[in-house]
């Protein structure tokens, strides 16, 4: 008899579960673990290594852990019957393999590797209402921390004639090109790196950024310099009390504020480059 191999399960207890969640898993993702599921508290992380979790993860988020072993079990199959497909503004719905067709406006196909990336984190959500607004007819379009490119293909089925997507995590470049691929893209291209590539694209009319407030801060004047004049800048990951600190650097780099949206505590901010 074949011994089954044993496995880890690490539950995460957070206070603001909703803020938290998807940093955990973008960190937790880089030390090996296989599978992520949402719960209502905070988040499952699973992995086939026992590991002092308390003693290598630096992390300045409290949280309670508790640890257990388990058997081996098809972690994807059990995330695929948590997760649901998405419908913002009547307009776009967003699916994986698994659910089925229906018509809408604008439809994306996104099958990730994890549990995130699908739109039902907020500022996804409030990314793709703020793009809805506006005009991407023969645009050319700058997604900055695309991850599995949902942002992308829609930039492309609202009229882009072309979509440069960046992200510094190697999954999320690989996870992109096969999501391109299942929405049958023609416009947009996948690149693995950060915000230094921005120099060697051509200059955006449209340039999105959902990543975090400390990169959007580090990386703003590339950003500004990218766009041409007239540009829009679509900005999220960020909370309520970050908006002025935004619109400060904003203005200090020659942008004038235009909109912004709000769900929780997490916020949407357009900017236009006017110098």
């Amino acid at each position: 008899m074949i011994k089954k191999k044993k496995y880890y399960a690490y539950e995460f207890v957070f206070k603001q579960p909703e803020i938290y969640r998807d940093i955990f898993i973008a960190i937790l993702s880089a030390m090996d673990f296989e599978g992520f599921v949402e719960t209502k508290e905070g988040l499952l992380a699973y992995s086939d290594k026992k590991t002092d979790i308390e003693e290598i993860f630096n992390f300045p988020i409290p949280y309670d852990l508790i640890m257990k072993e388990i058997n081996y079990e098809n972690w994807n199959k059990q995330w695929e019957k948590q997760i649901q497909p998405l419908v913002i503004d009547e307009k776009v719905y967003i699916k994986t393999s698994f659910h089925s067709e229906k018509k809408y406006p604008y439809t994306i196909h996104i099958d990730p590797k994890m549990s995130f990336g699908t739109g039902h984190h907020e500022t996804t959500e409030l990314m793709i209402r703020q793009m809805l607004q506006m005009d991407f007819k023969n645009k050319t379009v700058i997604d900055v921390g695309a991850g599995t490119g949902v942002l992308s293909i829609l930039s492309e089925l609202l009229g882009a004639s072309e979509v440069y997507a960046l992200d510094i995590d190697q999954w999320a470049y690989e996870n992109m090109k096969e999501n391109f691929e299942k929405n049958v893209t023609s416009n947009c291209v996948a690149y693995w790196g950060d915000a230094d590539l921005l120099e060697k694209l051509p200059r955006a009319d449209i340039l999105l950024a959902n990543i975090n407030l400390n990169v959007l801060l580090a990386d703003f004047s590339k950003y500004h310099k990218q766009l041409k004049n007239n540009g829009k800048l679509l900005l999220s990951g960020f909370l309520e009390k970050d908006i002025q600190t935004l619109i400060s650097i904003a203005e200090n780099n020659g942008m004038i504020f235009e909109n912004l949206m709000s769900k929780n505590e997490w916020q949407s901010i357009l900017f236009s480059k006017i110098v």
